[in-house]
């Protein structure tokens, strides 16, 4: 079943963010409430509650096809959330608007009931009303508040992304549930963490289904949706994906921004509405109204709007008795995908006619003649402020003239699934051209939608500079993602110049640090199989206090922790998101100890920390355990990887060179031996492959010649002559004969030396 659904323009705003945008529940209609279980959705209009980054709370409605603007506020701070709330078992009609680190409260005609400041020291980010509860988070600090007063509060060393509540049905509980950036959900209960659950990928997004109090579907960076089923009697917790990371042709899904659920077709069961950063919308049908698990989620619905989607709700606004998703964008951009069939004409006339699914058609050309009104006046508008623009720039006015800063919508991710990073940029104007220039050694890739225009600049070695590249962008271009490979142990700073187009000329500066173990994920429930791997160790002993050697590896190592709480030794435990290898990292005052199964890993971190410490002239005790062992571990580890990319590259290649035959039928085809017949015929699916990553076996070979290097770099030998002989090995591979070849220096020692 594919859902039909029809565009419809509302109004625009300014910037927005993340849970702006709500529908207040109809005065009358049936049910006033969606009854929990049938959730067959609201049938009577609905009002729209916006805020927006210039501090502007605004209510509207739509009649006979006309905005109407029940209110609005005065511009204010930046509005950070805006939520429903009222008391329990009533309807949620009461507005919601977090600001700086106030939490205000209007009613539905506009009337401020509530100005309340919290105790918290940072911004407001994260906002959840229930009942009389209210629930507010900024970067790392965690309030919970009952009648506005605090009854409990929480340090939390991640970022907090967003929180959602859960209620238990029949119950007076309240379980709160945080998303983190390291990669986490903390489950919280009278403001103490009671469970945390480890994900695979960052979560941007949490959304708690109508009426269910145990179950909360979260977004994640990589693009997947994922149901939690949370037993709140134990620490039991089911899950379930709903939306899977790669879609069906094996295309990446950009990162989940929004979620809603919302009975769209009318047949009882709730349909899934999921929007990403770069402008996607999805539905899909579930096929079962109570989220129960094995669900089955198929997309009927999908379209893309060109930039990023901030946030959406189902409910009914256009026209009564039709379900539409209202949908608000970055840039403010408010519109409806309707479930109404409507077809516009023009007629003899010029005049625009609607027919609806009734068949009726309807002059509009007393709309046309306000719409052109409308237009005149805005031209009118603009030729005075252009006027009046050119007047103040001339050289005898005092005026200056000054572009704003213009906010960057950007998003850094590191993908675990190919070991690259994606940079999402977008301004609310066209970009006009983006410059990238980069200390460290980078190497950016193609992107499938990217429709830009890239040139790069040859790079002189003095200056310092690896990368120069500038992307020049389509007309009307307001975002773009740019994909990049980092080599490990090569650190550095990636600066992006992002140009607008506007007059006069400016440009904006974001900076993106390169760490040096940048393909490094935190663990945070490592298990026994993976701990008991032979280790090498780095001992590191001096007079640092915990909180530098926390400093020296929060600029070394992504999604550590930004904050520090525990006055004892703390430990953490990484993976490598390529090869698998693990860190561990065990610290404290004057002493710090590292794990690592893979040498190359230890060597970095000790040159790395090394260098920190002899800019602050901190002397330090330096000793190193290397386990042979680890050598033939990591090679087993990474086996399936040369083995597999040998031999696609091998096929690639052959099959190239039998497509230059000239086979012109069925015997001469038969001719061939069958391995050759077999490329021949999967020649299409091996090209899309290989295409996709066609340096990666230059990759593995670069981290196993830096384990040969590093290796002895340890006992003081250079065997950088020896490197063409590893490579030989490794294409040619044999476990037995590369494990043997890590373990002998040979050849006199004409090479040996200090490194």
């Amino acid at each position: 079943m594919e859902l039909e659904l029809t565009r419809v323009d509302y109004t625009n705003v300014g910037l927005t963010g993340p849970n702006c945008l709500q529908l207040l529940p109809p005065a009358t209609g049936t049910p006033t409430v969606p009854a929990a279980g049938s959730n067959s959705g609201y049938k009577q209009q609905q009002k729209v509650a916006i805020g927006d980054q210039d501090g502007v709370l605004q209510v509207f409605s739509m009649k006979k096809d006309e905005l109407q603007v029940h209110f609005k506020t005065l511009p204010n701070e930046k509005i950070a959330s805006v939520k429903l709330g009222g008391q329990a078992g009533s309807v949620p009609d009461k507005i919601f608007t977090a600001s700086e680190n106030k939490v205000r409260g209007f009613n539905k005609k506009g009337k401020l009931f509530l100005a309340f400041e919290t105790s918290l020291t940072e911004t407001i980010r994260s906002m959840c009303v229930s009942g009389n509860d209210l629930l507010v988070c900024g970067n790392h600090v965690y309030n919970h508040y009952r009648d506005c007063k605090e009854v409990g509060s929480y340090l939390c060393g991640d970022v907090i992304v967003d929180v959602a509540a859960l209620c238990p049905n029949n119950t007076s509980r309240l379980i709160t549930v945080l998303a983190c950036s390291g990669r986490v959900l903390r489950v919280l209960e009278h403001a103490r963490v009671r469970q945390t659950l480890e994900l695979e990928s960052v979560p941007t997004v949490l959304y708690v289904p109508r009426g269910l109090g145990d179950r909360i579907l979260c977004g994640f960076s990589d693009g997947s949706v994922i149901l939690f089923h949370l037993n709140l009697l134990s620490t039991e917790v089911k899950r379930e994906v709903l939306v899977a990371e790669r879609e069906g042709d094996g295309g990446i899904l950009s990162a989940v921004t929004c979620l809603a659920t919302y009975d769209l077709s009318g047949d009882g069961k709730e349909e899934l509405i999921v929007g990403r950063r770069d402008g996607t919308l999805q539905v899909f049908a579930m096929n079962s109204d109570e989220y129960q698990f094995e669900m089955e989620c198929t997309q009927i619905y999908r379209d893309n709007f060109n930039e990023s989607i901030s946030t959406l709700q189902g409910g009914c606004v256009g026209a009564s008795n039709y379900t539409e998703i209202v949908v608000c964008t970055y840039s403010g951009r408010i519109f409806g995908l309707t479930t109404q069939c409507i077809s516009k004409s023009l007629g003899d006339n010029g005049a625009r006619t609607a027919e609806k699914l009734a068949g009726t058609p309807i002059d509009t050309s007393a709309k046309l003649q306000r719409i052109r009104a409308e237009i005149y006046e805005l031209e009118q508008t603009i030729g005075k402020e252009r006027e009046r623009y050119q007047l103040s720039t001339q050289a005898l006015s005092s005026g200056l003239s000054a572009i704003p800063m213009l906010p960057i919508n950007d998003s850094f991710v590191l993908s675990k699934d190919d070991a690259t990073f994606l940079l999402s940029l977008e301004i609310p104007t066209p970009i006009e051209h983006v410059l990238l220039q980069c200390d460290a050694p980078i190497t950016l890739l193609d992107v499938e939608k990217n429709t830009a225009v890239v040139s790069f600049s040859e790079c002189d070695k003095l200056s310092g500079n690896s990368l120069l590249a500038s992307y020049r962008c389509q007309l009307n271009t307001n975002r773009i993602d740019l994909k990049f490979r980092t080599i490990e142990g090569q650190s550095g700073t990636l600066q992006v110049y992002i140009t607008p187009n506007l007059q006069p000329k400016c440009c904006q500066l974001k900076r993106y640090p390169i760490k040096p173990l940048s393909l490094h994920v935190i663990v945070h429930n490592a298990t026994d199989e993976m701990l008991v791997r032979p280790m090498n160790t780095l001992t590191l002993r001096g007079p640092f206090s915990q909180a530098e050697m926390h400093n020296w590896l929060l600029n070394s190592i992504p999604e550590l922790p930004e904050k520090l709480y525990d006055g004892g030794k703390v430990q953490y435990t990484f993976q490598h998101v390529f090869i698998g290898t693990l860190l561990i990292c065990e610290y404290g005052k004057g002493e710090a100890v590292f794990r690592s199964d893979n040498i190359s890993t230890v060597s970095i971190l000790k040159d790395f920390i090394t260098k920190e410490a002899t800019k602050k002239r901190i002397k330090l005790e330096i000793s190193t355990s290397i386990n042979e062992s680890t050598i033939p571990s990591l090679v087993k580890l990474i086996e399936p990887k040369i083995l597999h990319y040998n031999k696609l590259t091998k096929d690639y290649q052959l099959s190239q060179a039998l497509l230059d035959l000239d086979i012109r039928d069925d015997d001469e085809f038969n001719t061939l031996a069958e391995d050759y017949r077999a490329l021949i015929r999967n020649q299409q699916t091996i090209g899309t492959e290989f295409r996709k990553q066609p340096t990666i076996l230059n990759r593995i070979y670069g981290i196993l010649t830096d384990l040969y290097i590093d290796k002895f770099k340890f006992k003081g030998v250079n065997v950088k002559t020896k490197l063409p002989q590893l490579i030989e090995l490794l294409e040619n591979y044999d476990y037995d004969e590369l494990v043997q070849f890590y373990s002998v220096v040979k050849a006199g020692d004409d090479e040996a030396g200090d490194v």
